[in-house]
């Protein structure tokens, strides 16, 4: 079968489109034919730092159809269509994954091929309202970003959220979650056309976080602190937005892509009663919330672009472009 394998990490990645053995479906797992697969900023970190780990085959997210199910799979049919589910050792009923956790798409080989083995437990029934480029870019994404915005930040009626880097596919599925569950929603984003899409979404408002004191300026416009702020840049992020909180809220990290150091004064959490929560991924019981949420809510995912397997290279281009907003989709074969 075909896959695009990353055979040369870097600040400019090397892919290679190769034939690979066809997966065989083992005793509890199931063969997804690809349909559409989706880019993360994982598979950036990944193609840029793991400089050991090549030749691999990137890729969190899919949906597809079953070609094949392994011994003891009573769940799934070949032809279901499905989303995968890319949290692997994550067993239900755990509040966090056991030592067993990886997320698909290396070391174990991902999506960026036309066909794929994951366990039975993580697919799902593709959502019915979907298209098959939305159906790729919910899960990852999607998934981090309701653990963010529902378990740990409690976003819901009368509750006030502040999404960081608004325009990332996370921070987007945040603000649409958020706004969706009853939420008044604050960003900050990169640009001025960007903050006018996220409104579009359903923000109150928000601010460029290149302006100066972005976080009291926030704090003022919404008349008051916030009961959360869900970020994933981190380093100088945290010094604004911790002050922005009220006291008892909750900052969400979910990332370090502006750094992996933060340096805030302590008072700014003990005095104030506030917390730190940090957070990857969810469990499967989040991730059915998640789709079950997305088939009785209006709101879809935001897709930014839309490329061909082989055109892989600018697709990862795009993933880095500073106007990108929403998600990046893979046409991998025919529905």
């Amino acid at each position: 079968m075909r896959a695009m394998r990353l055979v040369s990490p870097g600040d400019s990645p090397v892919f290679q489109a190769v034939d690979v053995a066809e997966p065989l479906a083992g005793d509890g797992q199931v063969v997804v034919r690809v349909v559409t697969a989706a880019l993360n900023r994982r598979d950036w970190w990944i193609w840029r730092e793991a400089s050991d780990g090549a030749p691999v085959t990137l890729g969190s997210d899919a949906a597809g159809v079953v070609t094949a199910v392994g011994a003891g799979v009573g769940t799934v049919l070949v032809g279901d269509e499905v989303v995968i589910n890319p949290t692997l050792g994550w067993n239900a009923g755990e509040r966090v994954p056991t030592e067993t956790f990886e997320i698909l798409g290396s070391p174990r080989d991902g999506t960026f091929a036309e066909r794929v083995v994951v366990p039975a437990a993580n697919v799902a029934p593709r959502p019915a309202d979907l298209s098959w480029d939305e159906s790729a870019a919910l899960n990852l994404a999607g998934l981090t970003a309701w653990r963010a915005a529902i378990t740990c930040a409690g976003a819901g009626q009368g509750r006030r959220v502040l999404v960081t880097g608004a325009g990332s596919g996370v921070a987007t599925f945040a603000v649409q979650i958020s706004v969706a569950v009853g939420s008044e929603v604050w960003v900050t984003t990169s640009t001025e056309a960007k903050l006018e899409r996220v409104r579009a979404l359903g923000a109150r408002g928000g601010v460029l976080y290149s302006q100066p004191g972005w976080g009291s300026s926030l704090r003022e416009a919404a008349g008051g602190g916030f009961d959360a702020v869900i970020d994933s840049w981190g380093a100088d992020c945290w010094p604004e937005a911790l002050p922005a909180l009220r006291w008892g809220g909750v900052l969400v990290s979910f990332g370090d892509t502006g750094g992996e150091t933060s340096t805030i004064p302590v008072s700014e959490v003990y005095w104030a009663w506030r917390s730190i929560v940090g957070t990857t991924m969810g469990s499967p019981e989040e991730f059915l919330a998640l789709l079950d949420h997305v088939s009785t809510h209006y709101w879809r995912p935001v897709i930014d672009s839309v490329h061909a397997l082989e055109d892989i290279d600018t697709a990862a281009r795009r993933l880095v472009d500073r106007d990108r907003f929403g998600k990046i989709v893979l046409r991998v074969t025919d529905p």
